[in-house]
């Protein structure tokens, strides 16, 4: 590679203030970048549509469109500008801000006011690197490369498929294999498109792109490879339980063809390796748009919670015999500007898998504990049920209840918390010891979903919890008469025997609530009481219930 001179790259500036605007430039312009200026983001978008900058540096606070907005723009966009290496100037040094750029793909951080050697350092190291992938790119010994692919495919024929598969454990080939793990790989996936009737081009150092007639065709050839990573044969024992490939397939249709579709199916690619890899999914299938929509609710949860864009529902629950109130279950809502209206059915296993449930766990007790507080001032049944997923429901779960109570001021033994079947099932001596520290401080604990779960008799055998929670499933035809009914019958009766209560969730119809009256159900919860609501919404209907 060449000597690095700042002459050959070209820095757009996005700033709203003038002066600092003038000084940035100016003093990149003197160490010899060549220079853009924009005044906003919208601006830096028209500029960058004239000529693609090789880095941007950009302000975070602007009116109208702000910075964060603008790399997220870019970073969605098909083509070159999603990769330009972008560089945030702002005078807010938080850590919120922080993350929330590096969460949009910011590539780095300067604060205000600026530092002009950190700052010409900083886009020199971008500059360089950035330079040294391309190279690296354009000198890769393949004669089948990305350029050969891009011709074939502006000559696709009607029909034709096209798939990107890439290694998910490339460091490990390499260093197991000095280097020759590639080409073993290279030696297989040739050896099958032979077989299949497909053509390969290698497109990067450990990704090939591969063209076959229909996508039934290529689909059910790439298969065997994506699951090389469970295979025992004898001619792959070398990658035995070792190799893992992801592959994404498309249709090629005129319009997304090209350098777009490539770059559209290499990050969907990446996407895929993150994701665990080892899997073949279509690029515009509902499995992809799924994993689509959790990589972004990862993305976004923790920006979700410093905006205030999820929030907590309360769901009354009535005694059955008298209809009066006894307390509320607090479920979580979220609107997401980018996302929109999500199920906790959506997000929350993903935000399970992903190792964040704490924080947002924590967040929801902190949201009872401000609840029960204010329901206390007012009078109101202040007792709220919390659901545990079974990833918390570790031992020092009692303690961080019992800390963040205490910032507070709350109560613990007004607080319930509620948990499935599945919290319980993988150590039952654990999980029994932890309802006992959870019943020392006088929190009670429901045992949720009851019934779905393998082995509930069991669940009950091990853990003393205080409430059993019928499932809707099983309420939803409790008032006919059937299975479910019989099930439902058999649930209040053993509780009885126990000494347990019971709630009903999911009451939706006057005749189930009759029935579940009728037939000793202590709680109810549903729709025919109340829907979810908002927390003064909560209060006006306690207020006006009927005393009687």
């Amino acid at each position: 590679m060449s000597a690095f001179s700042p002459k050959d790259f070209r820095v757009l500036c996005v700033e709203d203030e003038p002066e600092i605007l003038r000084d940035i430039a100016e003093e990149l312009a003197d160490h010899g970048f060549q220079i853009d200026k924009a005044e906003n983001a919208e601006a830096a978008l028209a500029r960058m549509d004239e000529a693609l900058p090789d880095l941007v540096l950009c302000d975070v606070q602007m009116p109208g469109m702000n910075g964060i907005e603008l790399l997220e723009t870019l970073r969605a966009r098909r083509n070159a500008q999603s990769l330009v290496p972008f560089v945030f100037l702002t005078a807010f040094n938080d850590r919120t801000t922080m993350i929330s750029g590096r969460r949009a793909g910011a590539d780095d951080y300067l604060v205000k006011p600026v530092d002009y050697d950190l700052l010409i350092a900083t886009v020199e190291s971008h500059l360089q690197n950035a330079a040294q992938r391309h190279a690296a790119a354009r000198e890769e010994p393949d004669p089948d490369g990305r350029a050969t692919f891009l011709a074939r495919l502006s000559r696709a024929r009607p029909g034709e498929a096209v798939a990107v598969v890439k290694i998910d454990s490339q460091p490990e080939l390499a260093s197991r294999f000095e280097g020759q793990g590639e080409g073993r790989i290279q030696t297989l996936i040739d050896r099958m498109a032979r077989r299949a009737g497909l053509e390969v081009f290698k497109v990067h150092g450990h990704a090939w792109a591969v063209i076959g007639n229909s996508l039934a065709v290529l689909e059910q050839a790439l298969q065997p490879l994506v699951e090389l990573k469970v295979r025992d044969s004898k001619p792959l024992t070398w990658v035995r339980s070792r190799l893992s490939l992801s592959a994404v397939t498309a249709e090629i249709g005129m319009a997304k063809c090209g350098e777009p579709l490539l770059e559209r199916l290499m990050e969907a690619a990446r996407l895929l390796r993150r994701e665990g890899g080892g899997r073949l999914l279509q690029l515009e299938g509902a499995a992809m748009s799924d994993m689509r929509l959790a990589s972004s609710i990862r993305a976004e949860l923790i920006t979700a919670l410093q905006q205030g864009q999820l929030h907590v529902c309360y769901q009354p629950k009535v005694c059955a015999e008298s209809g009066r109130p006894l307390s509320a279950e607090v479920l979580v809502r979220w609107e997401s500007p980018l996302l929109g209206h999500l199920s906790p059915a959506t997000f929350i296993p993903v935000v399970e898998r992903a190792g964040l449930l704490s924080h947002l766990t924590d967040w929801v007790l902190r949201e009872a504990a401000v609840a029960q507080l204010a329901l206390v001032k007012k009078g109101l049944p202040p007792r709220l049920a919390v659901n545990i997923g079974a990833s918390e429901f570790t031992p020092d779960l009692p303690a961080r209840i019992s800390r963040i109570f205490a910032d507070y001021g709350a109560s613990e033994h007004l607080l319930e918390v509620e948990v499935t079947e599945t919290s319980v099932i993988t150590d039952t001596r654990q999980a029994d010891s932890i309802v006992k520290a959870l019943h020392a401080r006088g929190i009670a604990v429901a045992l949720d979903d009851f019934g779905t779960g393998y082995s509930s008799l069991a669940h009950l055998q091990a853990c003393t919890v205080d409430t059993i929670k019928i499932d809707r499933s099983f309420v939803q035809r409790v008032a006919e008469s059937g299975p479910d009914q019989k099930i439902v019958l058999g649930i209040i009766g053993l509780a009885k025997m126990l000494g347990l209560e019971t709630v009903a969730e999911g009451v939706e119809l006057e005749s189930q609530r009759r029935w579940l009256a009728e037939n000793d159900c202590n709680t109810l919860q549903g729709f025919v009481i109340s829907k979810p609501l908002r927390f003064d919404e909560y209060c006006q209907l306690l207020q006006a219930w009927p005393s009687s």
